[in-house]
């Protein structure tokens, strides 16, 4: 008999160590959910939205007859900028209207020739700037709408 509860007290001693083994796996499991959830939340990251000055639709008639319609923001670098900017909005809008009568259907009908007007205008708006004293504040040029009628 005493074989048998020798073996007895070796599966009690066994699964003893089998669930105080468990035991401590949750606790330690618990612990550490517990700690990343509660004690330092995650910094939620805060993607930068773009800021756009958006300038009124212009129709302008080119120098050979043809149409081009267009609307267009200008992406800025700063939040404050819009600010500062708004008020040369409609200058904004008049150097690019009197830009455009100089082109032709030729010069905008390229697969780049919007990347490059937009350029063009970024360009000639931050060299304003630069002429009234003010910093380069104009990052790009969005077309929100454009037609080219020849």
């Amino acid at each position: 008999m005493s074989a048998a509860t020798a073996k007895s007290d070796s599966n009690r001693s066994a699964w003893t160590v089998i669930l105080a083994g468990a035991a401590l796996i949750a606790t330690l499991a618990m612990g550490t959910w517990g700690w990343q959830k509660y004690a330092h939340p995650p910094e939620e990251l805060v993607r930068p939205a773009p800021i756009y000055l958006s300038i009124d639709k212009i129709e302008s008639k080119m120098s050979d007859g043809s149409v081009l319609a267009f609307k267009f923001g200008l992406q800025l670098k700063d939040p404050k900028d819009q600010q500062v900017l708004g008020p040369y909005a409609p200058a904004f809008r008049s150097m690019v209207a009197n830009l455009t009568t100089e082109l032709t259907y030729q010069d905008l009908s390229g697969p780049d020739s919007m990347t490059e007007m937009g350029g063009y205008i970024e360009y000639t708006l931050n060299d304003y700037l630069t002429q009234q004293g003010l910093p380069q504040r104009v990052n790009g040029v969005l077309f929100e709408d454009w037609l080219l009628l020849m």
